[in-house]
């Protein structure tokens, strides 16, 4: 009997560790064991760090379950552990398993991963602001780059809160929001909109000038607008949420 090679241990080794098959012809110790319980167990480790409030809103063998039949159909691909859960929301967005909201609880959970390692910006800020005085309208906005606009359709950001506060979980209800994640330093925020924020945060994600968002908040507010504009600016100011145009991006 001819010895494997070493890419065909390699390829059993590999396919033992990861897919759980049959790796005859390795050394028969429990070591391969070791190594594929230890692979597993990081991995599931790895979805509950990023996805915590999933974990605690779910029964335990649901969880469990989730995780098993994602990793089968997703392994992992990337060097970093980071992209391990990177497809998880839309795994679950046809809802065949866990509950219909699950796949939106997972969309603010991932939006938050995302903003804590993504790009650092100046936030722009209100004295700059102040200064441009008639020269306000033309001022173009945009959120952070370390932001996400998170459309939902079931109540998440409730359950998330309760969690967090170690609160009673209310129960999921079908209800369209748009929620905020972004950065401020080293903290990661989410907030629930406005409905007339939720209009605009997809534009300004894209970048708006005052003057156009005072046009859009008329046709809703009609002459509350440029009122409503100054109160919604003074928010985001304040949440460090906007970008300075007078800063690179570092």
């Amino acid at each position: 009997m001819n010895n494997p090679s070493l890419a065909e241990l390699q390829r059993q080794f590999f396919d033992r560790v990861v897919h759980d098959r049959a790796a005859d012809g390795l050394i028969a110790t429990g070591d391969i064991d070791i190594y594929a319980g230890m692979y597993t167990s990081r991995l599931y480790d790895t979805l509950v760090e990023d996805y915590p409030k999933l974990k605690a809103a779910l029964d335990e063998p649901v969880f469990d379950e989730i995780v098993a039949r994602y990793l089968r159909a997703h392994p992992p691909h990337s060097f970093t552990l980071r992209e391990a859960g990177a497809a998880l929301e839309s795994f679950l967005r046809p809802g065949e398993l866990g509950p219909p909201w699950a796949a939106d609880l997972v969309a603010l959970e991932r939006a938050r991963v995302e903003v804590f390692d993504g790009p650092d910006a100046t936030p722009l800020a209100q004295d700059d602001v102040a200064a441009l005085g008639d020269e306000l309208p033309a001022l173009m906005l945009r959120w952070v780059p370390s932001s996400f606009v998170v459309p939902i359709a079931w109540n998440v950001d409730d359950v998330w809160s309760a969690i967090e506060d170690e609160q009673a979980v209310p129960d999921a209800a079908p209800i369209e929001r748009t929620l905020l994640v972004w950065r401020r330093d080293l903290a990661v925020l989410h907030r629930t909109l406005d409905p007339d924020e939720a209009q605009l945060a997809p534009m300004i994600a894209r970048g708006i000038s005052f003057a156009d968002i005072c046009e859009v908040l008329g046709a809703i507010h009609g002459t509350d607008a440029s009122a409503r504009a100054v109160e919604l600016l003074l928010r985001w100011l304040h949440a460090g949420a906007l970008i300075s145009p007078l800063q690179e991006i570092a």
